[in-house]
This record gives C-alpha cells, structure tokens and sequence, in this order.
C-alpha cells in the first residue's frame, strides 16, 4: 500500500501542534526571572511600607513624649506657691552643660505625687548616659540637703537618692531665665527675685528640636491682718521695703 501523498504534512502538523502545548528551557528560565523580579519588587515596596510605618510611629510616640512633658512643665510653673524659690544652675560637665531646675517649697509644681513637706525642694536635672545621650529626671532634695543648697554650701546627694527618670535619648536639654529687670535671658539664676519667662530648649533622638517659653507668676504677698496696737505705738503696714510716708504736719 502506497503513502498517502498527504501523510508528511499531517505529521508536521501534528509535531507543531505538540510544540504548542509546551515551553521551551529558554522560555522557562525568561519567565522565572520576571517572577524574581516582580517579587523583588513587591517585597522591596512591602519592606519600605513597614519602615515607613515604623518611622512614622517613632515621630507620633515622640511628639507626645515632647507635648506631655512640656504640658508637665507648664502645669508645675503655673502652680507654683507664692513662698515657692527658683534656682537655674549650669555645671561643665565635658563637652556638654548640663542644667539644674531647683524648686523649693515647690508644693505639687514638678512633682508626679502629692505635695512635698515645706522646706523641701526638688530638682529637675539632665546627667550624662552611655551612647551620648542624656536623662532627664527628677530628683527630691530633703531638708538639709534643700539648706545646704540655699546656704551655698556643697549638696552631697545619698546612694538611695529618690530619682524619677522622665525623658531618656535626650540631645540637647537647655534652659534660661528672663530677668525682666536687666532685660536679658541668663543661663545661672540665683537671685531671690522670681523671673519672667523660663525657656527650654529640648532636642530628641528623632533630630527635631523644640523650644518652649514658659510664664513664670509673680510672687503675690498677701495682706496679713493687723492686730490693734497700743496707744502711741506704731502700726507698720504693706510691704517693709517701701519708703514711708511723709509726716503729717502739726497743728
């Protein structure tokens, strides 16, 4: 029996239609390197997502670190008693300055409790961490060592110190006071009068920096009530430190 004169175009037909149902080793590899590069991709785009939302939580949680403790600041210096002493103190320690709030007879003002005993005061201090960084706390001072402070004289802080730790992976951490008197801000304040203005100067580890001005009130005397006096004894009243007042003129 002769072949059929159509048999060799039936059978490359049929080897092509068996080429069609499968890829090439050359084909395989091209399509295995798109899906290696369109995973790259996705994964790179996944990993940026998630540090995105990392930094993005590290800036919320230290903008609020920064709001809170300038909100702690500004509520303790709005309440402050009107017996309440303010000292500004700025050691070299380094390269770095670190300063020292003292509050005496502060009260609530800086304190995360209750009011502190009379004669008490409370610091809040910046020291020096490993890394570079600093600490800012709040230390309580006992009544000698709030009297050596006042006296001038040398405060020896104990092992057991009473510390409360509020900020940590702090850069920068500076304060002035604004004496209204003289018109200038200074970096040491151990006058008796109160100032005007306090300002802070507050630098995290995220590279953002703040500065806060705080209202500091004047101290307000109150009037104390007058015992009547014996005949020919004078009365003394207001403030002691003003000149007294002309002498009448006799009959």
């Amino acid at each position: 029996m002769s072949p059929s004169p159509h048999a060799p175009a039936q059978q490359a037909a049929r080897r092509g239609r068996g080429r069609a149902h499968g890829f090439t080793l050359l084909e395989m590899m091209v399509a295995l390197a798109a899906f290696v590069l369109l995973m790259g991709g996705i994964f790179a785009i996944a990993n940026s997502t998630m540090e995105l939302g990392n930094d993005l939580a590290v800036a919320q949680d230290r903008s609020r670190i920064r709001l809170n403790f300038i909100e702690f600041l500004r509520r303790s210096f709005r309440t402050l008693p009107g017996d309440a002493e303010l000292r500004l103190v700025v050691q070299a320690r380094g390269g770095t300055y670190l300063p020292t709030v003292n509050v005496v007879n502060g009260g609530t003002s800086f304190t995360p409790g209750g009011a502190l005993p009379p004669e008490t005061s409370v610091e809040l201090f910046a020291e020096e961490r490993p890394g570079g960084y600093l600490r800012v706390g709040v230390r309580l001072l006992d009544s000698s060592q709030t009297n050596a402070l006042r006296t001038g004289q040398q405060v020896r802080y104990s092992r057991n110190q009473e510390v409360l730790p509020l900020l940590d992976n702090v850069s920068r951490f500076e304060w002035r006071f604004y004496d209204g008197a003289s018109n200038r801000w200074e970096n040491n304040w151990k006058d008796p009068r109160r100032p005007l203005l306090a300002e802070m100067s507050l630098g995290l580890d995220d590279g953002f920096e703040t500065r806060a001005v705080f209202w500091i009130p004047p101290v307000i005397r109150s009037s104390t009530a007058v015992q009547p006096a014996a005949p020919g004894t004078p009365v003394v009243t207001g403030d002691p430190n003003l000149p007294e007042p002309p002498a009448a003129n006799p009959r």
